[in-house]
């Protein structure tokens, strides 16, 4: 091997190294303290959902919706992204468990 393309090898290896260092960085180390997407937060929401859905029969989405914006757990900066269409997700993520829910 010459000189010149050990050279080049080792840069290339270092700066391989150097970006993959500082692509760990940017990861995030710890849990967001608004991430709605761990499972204590879905939980939360399935609970909140179930009961307003059986507070009222025969709710529809945007009702149902609007029920767990009001509800006393439901805390709207932990929730900020909450919309119908997470709503929708929700509710199909729970019939897996009871597919009865809803129909």
């Amino acid at each position: 091997m010459k000189t010149i393309e050990l050279i080049m090898m080792l840069a290339f290896a270092g700066g391989l190294v150097l970006t993959l260092y500082k692509v760990y960085l940017f990861l995030p180390q710890k849990p967001l303290a608004d991430d709605d997407t761990t499972p204590e937060s879905v939980e939360l929401l399935e609970r909140i959902m179930v009961e307003c859905n059986n507070a009222l029969e025969h709710l529809d989405e945007e009702s149902l919706f609007q029920m767990m914006s009001s509800h006393h757990d439901f805390d709207p900066k932990h929730f900020w992204r909450f919309n119908e269409n997470r709503l929708r997700h929700l509710i199909e993520h729970y019939r897996l468990k009871e597919p009865n829910f809803r129909l």
